[in-house]
């Protein structure tokens, strides 16, 4: 039952951060940006956990701060997604919190995933446009473990 009421909580608080409207310095409401600008920054809501996460997959690692995510493999930077991403979007579904963006500069297309529960590991989503639709590395799902 504990469970449960936590993921309820979690929900809601995940929802309130997607719906809630930031504010500048000057009290003006931003109610739209324009993240597909290359010089827009990431941005998660305050309440996304931060840090690192293995992909065991393609033994990487996916480190996720509050303005960048960053793919490395055996300690060297193999993408920073900072100033590359458009189509930036995030919503509270009822998977959870999914956050979701292109690159042109890996030629593909990124979900991630933090489903409703007390788990820290997430759910990435990766789309290829770089390969025809019969290869079977096109599309993958794959569950990232909190390091």
């Amino acid at each position: 039952m504990k469970k449960i009421l936590m993921a309820v909580v979690a929900a809601l608080v995940f929802a309130a951060a997607a719906f809630a409207q930031s504010e500048q310095a000057t009290g003006e409401t931003i109610t739209q940006v324009d993240v597909t600008d290359a010089t827009t920054k990431i941005h998660f809501p305050a309440e996304f956990q931060f840090g690192k996460w293995k992909d065991a997959k393609w033994n990487a690692v996916w480190e996720i701060s509050s303005s960048n995510i960053v793919l490395s493999q055996n300690d060297v930077v193999v993408c920073s997604f900072d100033g590359k991403i458009k189509n930036y979007n995030v919503v509270v579904g009822i998977k959870g919190l999914e956050i979701s963006f292109d690159c042109d500069a890996t030629k593909r297309s990124y979900k991630i995933v933090k489903p409703i529960s007390t788990n820290t590991d997430l759910e990435l989503d990766v789309v290829r446009h770089d390969v025809p639709d019969s290869d079977p590395n096109k599309h993958w799902k794959t569950q990232i473990i909190r390091q």
